[in-house]
């Protein structure tokens, strides 16, 4: 049984990684990225690093100065079926998926991985938190959760830092 059940996870990620495959290969995805390096970074205040990260953001800093502690100007992503859209300070910059020739994210279960992905290329520490919706399965006799939106937000003193989703789910 439980070969079995790892065979069915093995090719449930590589569907997942073949889902988003297009959209992180995209001109959207780059046009997004691009935004992200033109914005920039700042400084990271030691005191806004984690507690159980504290020891090697000391150990970089010391090895670097505090000019290796960078993190993005960018404090907000959010992810939903019609778009992604940046917050940066008190302006927010919007990347439509129909602008991008892509109807709409129907396949939302795929908005934490594109999500996952968006956070290694922001520099500092962040929280992915996501919101459900129950849709009926084909058969009508059971429900599955889909996920309606995703949000990233930077880990400031103010809001503690969570490094786990609100529900754990495997991304890849």
């Amino acid at each position: 049984m439980g070969l079995i059940t790892t065979i069915q996870n093995k090719t449930e990620q590589v569907r997942a990684k073949e889902r988003i495959r297009p959209l992180l290969e995209s001109r959207m995805m780059r046009d997004i990225l691009l935004e992200i390096g033109q914005r920039g970074t700042e400084k990271l205040d030691p005191q806004s690093v984690p507690l159980d990260q504290r020891p090697l953001a000391t150990k970089r800093a010391a090895e670097c100065g505090t000019a290796g502690l960078q993190q993005s100007v960018i404090r907000e992503v959010l992810l939903d079926e019609t778009g992604i859209i940046l917050y940066a300070g008190t302006g927010e910059v919007r990347f439509l998926y129909g602008d991008y020739n892509y109807e709409n994210i129907e396949d939302t279960d795929c908005l934490p991985a594109v999500a996952q992905y968006l956070v290694q290329h922001l520099l500092g520490y962040y929280n992915i938190t996501r919101t459900f919706c129950s849709v009926p399965r084909h058969n009508g006799r059971t429900v599955t959760e889909k996920t309606r939106q995703v949000f990233v937000r930077r880990h400031h003193e103010d809001t503690p830092f969570d490094p786990q989703p609100t529900r754990k789910q495997k991304l890849f």
